[in-house]
């Protein structure tokens, strides 16, 4: 049987496009095509598309998951069109005229000492391998685009100390006949040889074109300081500069050359598009968003203040306004005749502050402009991605880029399509899904006059460290300042996966918006990106900011000083939390784009996980741990109980919020790499947080404020499940999870209420609760899934029961269309939507695959192995423990 893929492209700009590279993902059904195999792209006519294609995952038979794809696509303005995917012969059977045979594109690659060339057929690059210039020269015909000896690439330092960017490391990520992307990491260097911060870059170059796209990140790789777990601004760790640029010089002659500056004003969108000719000095620099609130606290720096010069942006000629405005989306042309450079910088305006400059024959990317009335400070662990186009060429032949400003192209498969492969668990179209009422809650973040999109107005959640955040504005209820309160979400609860969910079950490109932005501003800003800082902090992500509180100088980072006189410091402070650990966003934007970055972090995070078991397993953590329990039972027996107890809320022992999301991500670890170390920790995790004869009632699960996140473990617990389904591996382990899963399950069909039934056990019975019930109807799907026939009907009655209850309730609150309970109707509404599937198909009886696995002896004896395995510490680990608490004692 033949199989046709379709791809939707959509021009929704009112540009034509003409040969615009695209690359994006597609999951693939199971045993479609085997690793290796070829396809074929074709239009509506029938007429082939080069295509080039790369495996992103693969299923357990070795067939091809999820696809990345690269061809070069043409639409006209206004236009939606079906292109047709699919294995090499698909369409062998199907009628076509046909069509004039075309050149094959091929890009070619030459490696050398000191640098490389990347040859696309419209232009040669060279590349450096030794400093990042970006470009040793560009050669177009045979002419010799650049004056190499004025392109350079500089950092300077709040002291006036210029630093250049030496290359330690280059790689091609990808060597294809579309697209290649190459790889450079390294670090900013001074003439005296001090070392500043760290940069990677990755250049794509694209078959015949003369258009590159350059990803630049500068990194603070150092730690923070953080005493006493506190992480302002200021802290020791961070790094002060004053400009970051990116300068190319074309070889024009002597005299200057021709500049053109056009740049449409997102503040005002009836205004035409304005264009600016100049032969002498231009410059457009974003001072600030330009919003009405663009004076923000948001936007304090570490002595709390703003310091912004204006609202929006003004244009130079020579030193001299000639033009000033909101929101500027500029694109800048220097050069002659044939020898031109055109570069724009993606997000410009929503990035500020920002310049693009033209002198002489130069132009400048100032990516932090020397233009701002402050310093940069770039935290310990933190880094700023940029990307940003350059063509090269004629001085009227680069209308491709123009295309670019406005946004890129799009594809996508169907929701129907995605939904067939079965590549995204319980997934289920918009149109399919019975349960409207939750949806339309889900859509009031793209839809009306308070989307996501405007509430990021509110605080201006704009500028290069918040662009791409959501606003907390759940946090905001009852704040009764003169200025809105300043709290982020730093990706709680998923918003990347939720968000990307609904972009594959409706196709409204709203929803990639969204989800894209947020997981930029999440790989550079909420990560920890660092090696120097404890193991159980490095390459972590941060949690949200402290609840209730103004973030002040924290920016993302939670903890504040300026808090002190709201919290009680002996018992606060911290880091990047297991229990705000959230990977699933990061490896699905990962098979949709191909982004490397997205990939790379997520291992990073299940490093992170890693080294927090090891953690977490020493003696001198144990004893740390029995001492924080023996104050917390000495204030309770004096009747100074908490109502939130840490020891209970953020423990790896036992199923809980931190324990949940670390099995989520070594989970996700072992889809994007199939390494068994990763499956292997997953299930040393399982075993140590849960056991199917467990006392349930002993686990106080109906403590709410504490307790409430075992769902969370469940939920994990069943994805664990879903996994080794898949592979067929029905061993003592995952005999061990069903009945562990299924055990805790008949608690819950006994016990469990819907938590806003009691609001006195609840410090803030709010909509949240009802969005939190979400959980357990998916852990009685779960247990429904793999449990015995007589108990199905009854997790079915439970699922149903939490459900309606919940939307119930949602819907009772005016509050219900806070960011946080859409977040997390997003990540948990979609698997109720496959229920009546689940009546159909999808079950898994244990007692089909029983063996010698079912005992309870059997079950004993995997929990003994694991803790004998676990008495086996290892000194390294003591040592690190004892190093980064008492040797570094500015650090909590």
């Amino acid at each position: 049987m033949q199989i046709c893929i379709p791809i939707v492209l959509e021009e929704l700009n009112g540009i034509d496009r003409l040969n615009e590279p695209v690359t994006f993902g597609i999951p693939l059904p199971q045993g479609l095509v085997m690793s290796g195999g070829r396809f074929q792209l074709a239009d509506q006519n029938g007429a082939i598309i080069p295509v080039q294609t790369q495996p992103l995952a693969t299923w357990p038979d070795k067939s091809i998951k999820w696809l990345l794809l690269d061809f070069q696509a043409n639409i006209n303005a206004n236009i939606t069109q079906e292109l047709a995917l699919g294995p090499d012969d698909f369409l062998i059977s199907q009628p076509q005229p046909q069509p004039q045979p075309q050149p094959q594109p091929q890009i070619t690659i030459e490696e050398a000492v000191e640098h490389v060339l990347i040859d696309t057929g419209g232009a040669s690059f060279h590349v450096s391998t030794k400093v990042f210039t970006p470009f040793d020269q560009i050669i177009i015909g045979d002419k010799k685009i650049l004056n190499h000896h004025q392109c350079n690439t500089i950092i300077v330092d709040a002291t006036g100390v210029e630093y250049s960017p030496y290359v330690s490391a280059i790689e091609f990520e990808a060597k294809g006949p579309l697209r290649t992307t190459l790889k450079l990491e390294g670090v900013f260097r001074s003439g005296e040889g001090g070392e500043l911060a760290s940069f990677t870059s990755r250049l794509h170059f694209f078959a015949n074109r003369t258009l590159v796209k350059v990803e630049f990140s500068v990194l603070n790789p150092r730690a923070a300081r953080h005493p006493g777990g506190l992480w302002d601004l200021g802290d020791p760790g961070s790094i002060y500069f004053k400009d970051l640029a990116l300068k190319i010089a074309v070889n024009s002659a002597s005299d200057s050359s021709d500049i053109e500056c056009r740049f449409h004003d997102d503040g005002n969108p009836l205004i035409s598009p304005e264009t600016i000719e100049s032969s002498s000095n231009l410059c457009i620099y974003q001072d600030s968003s330009g919003g009405e609130n663009w004076q923000s606290l948001n936007h304090v720096n570490r002595n709390n203040e703003v310091r912004h010069s204006f609202r929006g942006f003004k244009v130079y000629e020579d030193n001299k306004i000639i033009h000033e405005g909101l929101r500027a989306n500029p694109v800048l042309t220097i050069g002659k005749k044939t020898i031109s450079v055109t570069g724009f910088v993606q997000n410009f305006w929503q990035n500020f502050p920002k310049a693009l400059e033209a002198h002489d024959n130069t132009l400048s990317i100032r990516l932090f402009p020397k233009q701002s009335n402050d310093d940069y400070e770039l935290q310990g662990g933190e880094q700023k991605t940029h990307t940003i186009f350059l063509d090269f060429g004629q001085i009227n032949s680069q209308e491709a880029i123009n295309e670019l400003v406005h946004g890129p192209l799009l594809p996508r498969s169907t929701p129907e399509w995605y939904a067939s492969t079965k590549a995204i668990p319980y997934f289920v179209t918009e149109k399919e899904d019975p349960n409207r009422s939750l949806q339309g809650l889900i859509n009031a973040a793209i839809e009306g006059d308070n989307s996501f999109f405007y509430r990021r107005e509110v605080i201006d959640e704009y500028g290069w460290r918040n662009f791409g955040e959501l606003y907390a504005d759940h946090e905001a209820v009852g704040h009764s300042g003169s200025s809105p309160m300043v709290s982020h979400y730093n990706n709680q609860y998923d918003g990347v996966k939720g968000t990307l969910l609904q972009f594959l079950r409706s196709g409204d490109k709203s929803w990639y918006k969204l989800a894209d932005q947020l997981c930029l501003h999440v790989k550079d800003i909420d990560i920890y990106h660092t090696n120097e800082d404890r193991p159980e902090f490095n390459h972590g992500l941060f949690w949200h900011t402290e609840h209730y509180l103004d973030a002040q100088t924290a920016t993302h980072r939670c903890f504040s000083l300026n808090h002190s006189s709201d919290r009680n410091l002996n018992s606060y402070g911290g880091g990047p939390s297991l229990s705000h650990t959230y990977s699933s966003g990061l490896l699905l934007h990962y098979f949709l784009t191909g982004n490397e970055s997205s990939r790379e972090v997520v291992h990073g995070l299940a490093s992170y996980v890693n080294s927090n078991i090891e953690m977490d397993k020493t003696i001198c953590n144990r004893m740390i741990m029995l001492m924080r329990k023996a104050k917390s039972a000495l204030k309770n027996a004096k009747g100074k109980r908490e109502l939130v107890q840490l020891n209970k809320v953020y423990s790896l022992d036992g199923p809980g919020r931190a324990s949940g999301n670390s099995l989520n991500t070594l989970l996700d670890a072992y889809l994007l790499s199939g390494l068994d170390k990763y499956i292997d920790l997953a299930e040393e995790l399982v075993r140590r947080c849960i056991h199917p004869q467990d006392d349930v009632v002993k686990r106080d699960l109906l403590d709410a404020e504490n307790r409430w996140m075992y769902t969370i473990f469940l939920q994990a617990l069943g994805k664990y499940l879903d996994v080794k389904t898949g592979e067929g591996k029905f061993d003592s382990m995952w005999h061990y999870g069903c009945k562990s899963l299924i055990n805790y399950a008949k608690w819950m069909a006994d016990n469990e209420y819907p938590y806003l039934t009691k609001p006195d056990k609840l410090e803030f019975p709010n909509e949240t609760w009802a969005a939190q019930d979400l959980r357990k109807c998916n852990v009685f799907l779960f247990a429904a899934r793999y449990c015995d026939h007589d108990l199905r009907q009854v997790f079915f009655e439970k699922a149903d029961f939490f459900y309606n209850d919940c939307v119930e309730r949602l819907d009772q609150y005016e509050t219900k269309n806070l960011t946080r309970p859409i977040v997390l109707s997003m990540q948990n509404g979609m698997m109720y939507g496959v229920r009546h599937k689940l009546l159909l198909e999808g079950f898994v009886n244990p007692q089909q695959y029983l063996g010698d696995h079912n005992s309870s002896e059997n079950c004993r004896n995997i929990q003994r192995v694991f803790w004998l395995r676990n008495l086996r510490m290892l000194l390294k680990n003591e040592l690190q423990f004892v190093r980064f608490r008492i040797i570094k004692k500015n650090i909590k």
